[in-house]
């Protein structure tokens, strides 16, 4: 990704753009080692050839009988990549070309920044793109074909035409949001979800009664008849498959239990909000008054006791681990829970379109394993792109970034150890 800035009428060479290419660098570093932070990508992208090769030998077989296999991922990559296979055969250049489809996703994240804080030095912008780079998921993901990071990019890309659409409020930026979104959601069907979210804004902007808002339910229906015909009338559901280890399969597999997604959904957002508030990137406010204090005790408490998410099912974010590997217990991840409930509550309690995306990010993840990789790095995305948070851009320097990067760099440099310590 090249991207220049223009200072004094001449065209030069920004230091934070040679900063974002060295980051670039190291993901080709780790492609040529093998890189695998988030520890199932190797395991996952193996399996993914294995039906890959299915749909080599016998595609309308495979694609009818797709519920029968081992994997619960969205057939359209896997098919995508064994065409690639059929092309190429060499897996390494078809894992190349993965991974520089997958660089779009910095790229789009930085243009939707530049709509959204179109007064925000450009470098300042840079430096918030490059945290994709440190991000184990992307970096796993890109390296190991997935359909997660290519699903991310083509959402990426409709939450950059819903930004333009708030900005000029024309009825071109929410088709083009519509189809984007619906496509992701193909790749990746976890951000089909966040469509209500896009249709509540159109609503909101043009009115319930309005010709383009029944356009725009027109459209969302078209593009979903294609899936929902494949799930729900052909009956391919691939979805109904538990990702946890050690997991009665006769078990409830959805929302099986909800108070299980609030602490550690809370604690993983809090997680990537911890250097953006230390850095007064995001400003929070009024998390010590009373009435937020009675709500965040009686929500903790209730989800406290009717907790019972189990280290050995795999998943449960990084404090969650960090607790149970170290303590054998959960006293460190609900501490840390009350303190992410505490202060994201007032955040999203008076804001209702804020409280509605973190319905959405919830509905997200139906199934009863809760990854952290599914919030990397989709939370800070939409931290600065979907969320109304207060935001301050303007008077940041780059001195700013150093615990930003240092925090998120630690977090990688822990994700590919902690597979060495057999966590």
């Amino acid at each position: 990704m090249v991207i220049r800035i223009f200072n004094n009428n001449n065209l030069q060479l920004n230091k934070e753009i040679l900063f974002l290419f060295s980051l670039y660098v190291s993901l080709i570093i780790g492609f040529v080692f093998g890189e695998n932070s988030t520890g199932g990508a190797i395991l996952d992208y193996e399996n993914q050839r294995k039906i890959s090769a299915s749909f080599l030998l016998d595609f309308e077989t495979t694609f009818y009988n797709y519920d029968n296999l081992t994997t619960r991922h969205s057939p359209v990559l896997i098919i995508f990549l064994s065409f690639l296979e059929n092309l190429i055969s060499n897996d390494i250049f078809i894992r190349l070309i993965h991974l520089h489809l997958c660089i779009f996703l910095p790229y789009i994240f930085f243009k939707t920044l530049s709509i959204k804080f179109s007064n925000t030095n450009k470098n300042i912008l840079v430096l918030l793109t490059g945290l994709i780079f440190l991000s184990p998921t992307f970096r796993s993901l890109s390296i190991w074909p997935d359909s997660r990071i290519l699903g991310l990019t083509v959402f990426l890309i409709s939450i950059f035409y819903f930004v333009k659409f708030e900005i000029k409020l024309n009825l071109k930026y929410a088709i083009l949001n519509v189809i984007t979104c619906a496509l992701s959601a193909y790749l990746s069907p976890n951000f089909s979800v966040f469509a209500l979210y896009f249709l509540f804004k159109f609503i909101k902007t043009f009115g319930l009664t309005s010709s383009k808002v029944f356009l725009i339910c027109v459209l969302n229906l078209i593009l979903a008849l294609p899936a929902f015909y494949y799930i729900f009338i052909l009956d391919i559901n691939f979805f109904n498959k538990s990702a946890a280890i050690n997991i009665d399969q006769n078990d409830k597999i959805f929302f099986n239990n909800i108070f299980n997604d609030i602490l550690i959904t809370f604690s993983i957002i809090f997680f990537y909000l911890i250097p953006f508030i230390i850095e007064k990137f995001i400003k929070i406010e009024n998390f010590f008054h009373l009435k937020n204090i009675i709500y965040t005790l009686i929500l903790f408490v209730f989800s406290v006791f009717f907790f019972d998410y189990k280290y050995e099912y795999s998943g449960g974010g990084i404090i969650f681990k960090f607790s149970n590997y170290f303590f054998n217990n959960n006293l460190i991840f609900f501490s840390f829970s009350l303190i992410s409930i505490l202060i994201l509550l007032p955040m999203v309690k008076d804001n209702k379109e804020n409280l509605f995306l973190l319905f959405l990010i919830f509905l997200n993840n139906p199934q009863y394993t809760i990854y952290h990789k599914y919030f990397d790095p989709f939370l800070i995305i939409i931290f600065f792109s979907l969320f109304n948070f207060k935001i301050s851009l303007q008077e940041k320097k780059i001195k700013n970034f150093i615990f930003i990067y240092l925090y998120f760099l630690i977090f990688l440099i822990i994700s590919n150890l902690k597979f060495i310590w057999m966590i």
